[in-house]
């Protein structure tokens, strides 16, 4: 009964029965040809200037000033304007945009069907905006708007709140939530009307070229819908975008050509230009076209690079030496940190080095628009000694066994056949996986880690268990040997007793 009334109550609030019962439309006007270009999907990616006005959580990956401007050609000589901008501060990145609207030629008839005048229709807001991420895979964002609508010798006003979630549980995926146009409504006069109520879920899985995106939204004055769509990062200059509406409009008298929109991206060093076009069915086409601009090239990746003391976990001076989609050589600041921006997509090999410590070197995959973060944990220079020996650990016996070493070397060797025992000289510095795999299958193999400090010797006794099946099987002989066998014949008791 109570999940019965949860869904009525749903269905009240999302439904096809409140169309028409909200102010401020504009407010429901996807932003930015991009998004427009993929199925009016982008809430669970937004990771550009455009982040603002979809899920404000997105301006958390911002790491750089960014500018947008874009254009939107309706029909019925209607158009939208957007300016927006996102500037890092602080552990996030505040945006700040508006937009507006105006619709030219409107007719003014009298009460006696006669055309007086033409006049114009007028509306905006303007937002604010601020991300951050509060764990490395959370991000969460709020926004705030100031809307105004001029309707003749009208005008009203308004504010609302946009809040925002992302999630993002790999590098690949992406999952957010947005709550949109949260607002006590419009005022017009003395009267106030609700604002266009939404939220919106959205999917997104990125690959190093291609990105696939899902949105799925339940406004206030309609029934919920669904979207799809993806770009394909074609070569370094164009991105091709495609996608699928279903709904809210009634694509049925739209005509089903309706539920497809395309678009393009050119890039070309700091600049974007992209383009949109989404059909309306009978109505016509709409285009929508934007430039975007960043202080670094959008279509190449970042890189952080940290160095880390390892005996004391503090930030280390070093050098870095890159090898790969970037070559050259660049040192850390004070904090153990150097970022590299505009890198070109593929594999980074970097190799740090810092005095008295040994090198280190790692490899990463750089992504368009995406920054990667490589942390580099380093060992004082010098060597050092391991010293150990294998033993059951039943019987306190030396086992002969086959030692594995993994870290700043590699190799392998067997322990002495008598004393069960090894030693390892001149090791450089640094954590070692040690693996104890004994010659006796009866017994389990072993594995830890330890750490070499220079002109040290560390010694580590190796207990190794018997395998479980070889401990069932001596239990099962032991309980075979204990079992008492019954004789043939019971003696027969004397009738006199």
């Amino acid at each position: 009964m109570a999940m019965d009334l949860l869904l009525l109550s749903i269905l009240a609030f999302f439904g096809r029965g409140n169309i028409g019962t909200t102010a401020f439309p504009l407010l429901k006007v996807p932003v930015g040809p991009r998004a427009c270009a993929m199925g009016e999907t982008y809430t669970g990616l937004v990771d550009d200037v455009n982040s603002l006005f979809w899920n404000p959580a997105g301006l958390g990956h911002l790491s750089n000033i960014q500018f947008g401007f874009s254009h939107h050609e309706w029909f019925a000589q209607t158009r939208d304007e957007n300016l927006g901008a996102s500037f890092p501060l602080g552990p996030g990145c505040l945006g700040i945009g508006a937009v507006y609207s105006a619709t030219e030629g409107i007719e003014i008839w009298n009460p006696e069907n006669n055309q007086t005048e033409e006049t114009s229709i007028r509306c905006g807001y303007a937002a604010l905006g601020y991300g951050i991420g509060i764990t490395p895979k959370i991000l969460c964002g709020l926004s705030v708007k100031g809307l105004y609508d001029q309707l003749t010798e009208n005008a009203g006003t308004g504010a609302c709140a946009d809040i925002g979630l992302l999630y993002k549980p790999i590098r690949q995926l992406g999952i957010g939530l947005t709550g949109q146009n949260l607002g006590l409504g419009m005022h017009y006069g003395s009267e106030k009307f609700p604002l266009p109520i939404m939220v919106k879920l959205g999917l997104s899985y990125t690959q190093s070229r291609f990105c696939l995106l899902f949105d799925a939204n339940a406004p206030r004055d309609n029934i919920p819908n669904f979207h799809l769509g993806g770009e394909y990062l074609l070569n370094r200059f164009v991105t091709l975008r495609s996608g699928l509406r279903f709904g809210p409009q009634d694509w049925r008298s739209l005509s089903w050509p309706s539920i497809f929109t395309a678009g393009c991206g050119f890039h070309y060093d700091r600049f974007i230009l992209d383009y949109a076009l989404v059909p309306y069915g009978p109505l016509g086409m709409t285009h929508r076209i934007a430039v975007r601009m960043s202080l670094h090239p959008t279509f190449l990746g970042r890189v952080r690079l940290h160095a880390i003391e390892f005996k004391t976990n503090q930030p280390l001076q070093a050098r870095f030496k890159l090898e790969g989609t970037q070559q050259g050589n660049s040192s850390t600041d004070e904090n153990g940190t150097f970022a590299l921006e505009g890198i070109e997509p593929g594999w980074l090999k970097v190799t740090a080095d810092a005095d008295g410590y040994n090198p280190a070197t790692e490899s990463i995959l750089v992504e368009p628009r995406t920054t990667r973060n490589l942390k580099f944990i380093l060992h004082k220079s010098g060597t050092g000694s391991l010293w150990g020996a294998v033993y059951d650990a039943a019987t306190r016996r030396t086992l002969s066994a086959q030692v594995d070493y993994d870290g700043p070397v590699q190799g392998n060797l067997e322990t002495d056949k008598i004393e069960g025992s090894f030693i390892l000289r001149k090791l450089p510095a640094g954590n070692y996986d040690i693996t104890i795999t004994p010659l006796d299958s009866l017994f389990q193999k072993q594995s830890t880690t330890i750490t070499i400090e220079p002109g040290k010797l560390t010694s580590q006794i190796f207990m190794l268990e018997r395998a479980l099946h070889e401990i069932a099987t001596d239990s099962l002989l032991q309980d075979t040997l204990r079992t008492k066998t019954v004789p043939d014949e019971h003696p027969r008791k004397n009738k006199n007793q």
